[in-house]
C-alpha cells in the first residue's frame, strides 16, 4: 500500500458500515465515505486537474475536508493545506510558494478572488461542496508529494513543509503505534493531521463544533454535550481546547473517556496535575512534535505530574523508538553537513542544554522549492542521514528524558551569565496570583517582565523577585498574544511587535 487514501479503501472493505467521521450529529460511514472520494476524484480529473498538480485547499476541519483531501491522494494531485486562520496575505502567500494550479474553497473564500491576484491567476478553481460520479484511478508512487502543510512563521517566513505519501504512511505508523488506539474508540479530534491517522486506521472521528479560526473561544460545555452524544472515547487536542472543558466540567460528573492525548505546546507539572484531577484514571499522554517531526516524544502525564523543579525544563518524554535525537551547541555556527564523527564530536553531553536535532524516517527531509529553508534547518550526516533543526532548546538526562527550555532564539544570558530560558519561566510566572502569563524578553533597553495582569506594578515586582525573575523593567498588559494555531504558546514576535 503507498497512498494514504488506499488505506481508506481497505477500511471501508472491513468495516464499510463503521462510522469515519461525524459532524454536527450527522455521521459518514467507511463506505459512504470512500464512495465520496471517489466521486471527487474523477470530478477533479473531468475538471482538468492531473497527476503531480498542487492544489490549495482552503476548507475548515470538516468531512468535506477529508474527502476532498483523500480524493486529491487518489488522483495523485498534491494537497496544499491552510490552516482555517490563514488571512489573505498567507493565502497568497501559499499559492505563490506551492505554485498552485488549483483551488478549492468554500464559497466565502471566492470573495478573494476580488482582492487577490494571486488566486485569480489560478487555472482551476472549484467549490468544496462540488462532486461528481465514481470512477477508478491509478494510485501514485510512495515517494509522489502528497501534501503540503505550512509552519505557523512565529520565527520567520512560513516555510512550505513536503509531505511525500511514504512520509504519511511512516508517520501513520508511528502514531498508530504510540496511540494504540483501541478499533472500537471514538476520537474527537481537533488537530486535523491526527483525524487522517484515524482514517487510515479505521477509528471514528467527532469533529468538535468550534470555530477553529479562534481555538481559545471554545464552548467547553457544548463541546462535552457533544462527547457524550457521539459516545467518545478520546479526546486529542491542544491543551488550550483541554482548558476549556476542564472550566466547563461540573464537579463529580467526568466525561466517559478512556484517553487523552494533547500536543502543541509544552505542558507544566501544574497543567499535568489538573488535567489527572480532572480525567481521574483515564490515559494521559503529552505528545512532543512539530510540523516537520509528528511525534518525537511522548510522556505519560503522571510521570509529569511528579516533577518537582522546571527550573532545568519541563519533561517531554523519551523519544519514540523510530527517532534519532542528538542535542548541539548554542549559537554554534551549523555547516550543512557532516562525517557520523565529525556529528559525534559536536554533539554535547552532560546534561547540557542545546539545540534539539532529530532523524527518522516520520521527519521531513525537505522543503518545497525553499533550499534557504533547508540550509538553515536541515543538517546532512554521513550519506543518508537527514536531521532536522527543531528550533527548541532542551536537554537530555541519563534516564533518556528529554527537557524542553524553550525555543532556542528567546534564550539568552543574565548579568551574571546564567542562561534564562524564558519558556520555563512562564510556568513559574502561573504561580503568582492575578497573573493570568507572562515572560521575560531581552530587548535593547534591558530584561521585559511581560505580564498579562490588572494587578498594578507595585504588587507585581515583591512576588516576582521572591521567584527569582529577572527583570529590569515590568510591562502590564491586558493581553499578551497566543500562537494563532492552538492558542496554547505565547507568540513571541506578536509581542516583541507589541511592546
Amino acid at each position: 500500500m503507498n497512498n494514504i487514501s488506499g488505506l481508506l479503501f481497505l477500511q471501508a472493505e472491513a468495516a464499510p458500515h463503521k462510522a469515519a467521521l461525524i459532524q454536527s450529529g450527522r455521521a459518514v460511514d467507511y463506505a459512504q465515505l470512500a464512495a465520496n472520494v471517489r466521486r471527487r476524484a474523477r470530478f477533479y480529473q473531468d475538471k482538468g486537474l492531473r497527476d503531480g498538480d498542487r492544489v490549495l485547499v482552503f476548507v475548515p476541519m470538516s468531512v468535506a475536508l477529508y474527502e476532498i483531501l483523500l480524493a486529491l491522494f487518489y488522483l495523485g494531485c498534491t494537497a496544499v493545506f491552510l490552516d482555517s486562520w490563514a488571512d489573505r496575505e498567507r493565502m497568497d502567500g501559499a499559492l505563490r510558494a506551492a505554485e498552485c494550479r488549483g483551488f478549492i474553497g468554500i464559497p466565502k473564500a471566492f470573495l478573494l478572488l476580488l482582492r487577490s491576484r494571486e488566486l485569480r491567476r489560478v487555472s482551476v478553481k472549484l467549490f468544496a461542496a462540488s462532486t461528481g460520479t465514481a470512477g477508478d484511478i491509478a494510485a501514485p508512487g510512495t515517494e509522489e508529494t502528497a501534501l503540503i502543510t505550512f509552519t505557523t512563521g512565529s520565527t520567520g517566513q512560513p516555510k512550505a513543509a513536503k509531505r511525500t505519501h511514504g512520509f504519511l504512511l511512516e508517520q501513520h505508523r508511528v502514531l498508530t503505534k504510540e496511540m494504540a488506539l483501541p478499533s472500537d474508540s471514538v476520537d474527537l479530534a481537533t488537530l486535523p493531521i491526527f483525524a487522517l491517522n484515524n482514517l487510515a486506521c479505521g477509528i471514528t472521528t467527532v469533529i468538535p463544533s468550534f470555530d477553529m479560526r479562534r481555538p481559545g473561544d471554545v464552548d467547553g460545555a457544548k463541546i462535552l454535550a457533544e462527547a457524550e452524544r457521539c459516545c467518545a472515547t478520546t479526546v486529542t487536542a491542544s491543551p488550550a481546547f483541554l482548558e476549556c472543558l476542564m472550566r466547563a466540567m461540573t464537579p463529580g460528573r467526568v466525561p466517559a473517556l478512556r484517553s487523552v492525548f494533547t500536543g502543541g505546546a509544552a505542558i507544566d507539572p501544574a497543567f499535568a496535575r489538573r488535567l489527572l484531577d480532572a480525567f481521574p484514571g483515564r490515559k494521559i499522554t503529552a505528545i512532543y512534535g512539530s510540523t516537520e517531526a509528528e511525534p518525537i516524544a511522548t510522556l505519560p502525564m503522571p510521570e509529569l505530574a511528579e516533577c518537582t523543579d522546571i527550573r532545568r525544563g519541563l519533561p517531554a518524554g523519551r523519544p519514540v523508538d523510530e527517532i534519532t535525537l542528538a542535542i548541539l551547541p548554542l549559537n554554534v555556527e551549523i555547516q550543512p553537513s557532516y562525517t557520523p564523527e565529525e556529528w559525534d564530536a559536536l554533539r554535547v553531553r552532560d546534561d547540557a542544554v542545546g539545540e534539539i536535532c532529530v532523524a527518522g524516517p516520520h521527519v521531513l527531509k525537505e522543503y518545497y522549492h525553499n533550499p534557504q529553508a533547508e540550509r538553515e534547518n536541515k543538517i546532512r550526516v554521513g550519506e543518508t542521514t537527514v536531521y532536522h533543526r527543531t528550533g527548541d532548546a532542551g536537554r537530555m538526562d541519563d534516564s533518556g528524558m528529554l527537557y524542553l527550555c524553550g525555543r532556542a532564539s528567546t534564550l539568552f544570558r543574565d548579568a551574571s551569565g546564567a542562561l534564562v530560558c524564558p519558556m520555563i519561566l512562564e510556568s513559574i510566572l502561573k504561580e503568582i496570583p492575578g497573573i493570568r502569563a507572562g515572560t521575560v524578553l531581552r530587548t535593547e533597553s534591558g530584561v521585559a517582565a511581560c505580564l498579562e495582569t490588572d494587578l498594578p506594578e507595585a504588587e507585581v515586582e515583591k512576588p516576582l523577585k521572591e521567584k527569582g525573575i529577572p527583570f529590569d523593567r515590568i510591562v502590564r498588559l491586558p493581553h499578551i498574544p497566543r500562537d494563532p494555531r492552538h492558542n496554547s504558546k505565547l507568540d513571541y514576535g506578536a509581542l516583541r511587535r507589541l511592546i
